[in-house]
């Protein structure tokens, strides 16, 4: 009888273990302008993490936010993606580059209370169909992090592969990712015009005054220089890759 017992308990643990079983694939590592790419998949999911120790790129991923598609034929068509942060104001952009411009080092960001402030919404496209939701709580089963060490930021996204195509056995080895980061309207921009333009005005009302001209030449071209550093922070990413997905 003994035996018996703990002959069941092993067929049932085996038969328990064959129904939650997932079966993952090889991981597909991608490296393109210090950005890795990493993807993997099992039965229901799709998952992506992108990574980067350069602080220039970690900072433009987090201020602007990225767009990831899915395209399982391999066209790099747009028709199916998440957005991430959903909306950025200006306001959140301008601050976030004024603590870039105050710390040089990587180390010394404190790039978690800039994700802390970060909103919550995403968006997810299936075509003509858009719908917002909440990044950690949502009936799309998608869910998706910002990880920061010391020396790297990582964005992580698990989507269901329902989610990139709802027919049937859809063969998803032809899958190709799309990674571009958002665009927005900085106000902090407009502000460096601005005071650009107001400079440019001062120096003309001077035509006697050729060195004061020059001056202020010179000081509007310390502020278009401070705009560089600010745009030179801004790395814009815009990558397809095959994912390489193994047939389950």
């Amino acid at each position: 009888m003994k035996h018996l017992i703990i002959l069941f308990l092993i067929i049932t643990t085996i038969s328990a273990n064959a129904k939650t079983k997932l079966i993952v694939t090889d991981t597909t590592n991608v490296v393109e302008n210090n950005v890795l790419y990493k993807v993997f998949s099992d039965n229901n999911y799709i998952y992506l993490n992108i990574s980067t120790t350069d602080k220039n790129t970690s900072m433009s991923i987090i201020r602007n936010g990225l767009t990831i598609y899915f395209d399982i034929k391999g066209k790099k068509k747009k028709d199916v993606y998440i957005k991430y942060p959903y909306n950025i104001k200006p306001r959140h952009l301008k601050q976030n580059s004024q603590e870039a411009k105050r710390n040089q080092e990587f180390s010394a960001i404190d790039l978690n209370s800039i994700i802390k402030n970060l909103p919550k919404e995403a968006e997810y496209t299936y075509y003509d169909e858009k719908q917002t939701f909440h990044k950690d709580l949502n009936i799309q089963d998608i869910s998706l992090s910002y990880i920061t060490t010391r020396e790297s930021l990582v964005f992580s996204l698990k989507i269901p592969k329902s989610r990139i195509s709802n027919e049937n056995k859809i063969d998803f080895t032809k899958l190709s990712i799309g990674v571009l980061t958002n665009k927005h309207k900085r106000s902090f921009e407009m502000e460096n015009k601005q005071a650009q333009g107001q400079g440019i005005r001062t120096g003309n009302g001077n035509r006697r005054g050729g060195r004061m001209g020059r001056g202020n030449g010179q000081k509007n071209g310390g502020n278009r220089g401070e705009k560089q550093n600010l745009d030179t922070e801004q790395i814009h990413i815009d990558f397809w890759f095959d994912a390489k997905i193994e047939r389950n």
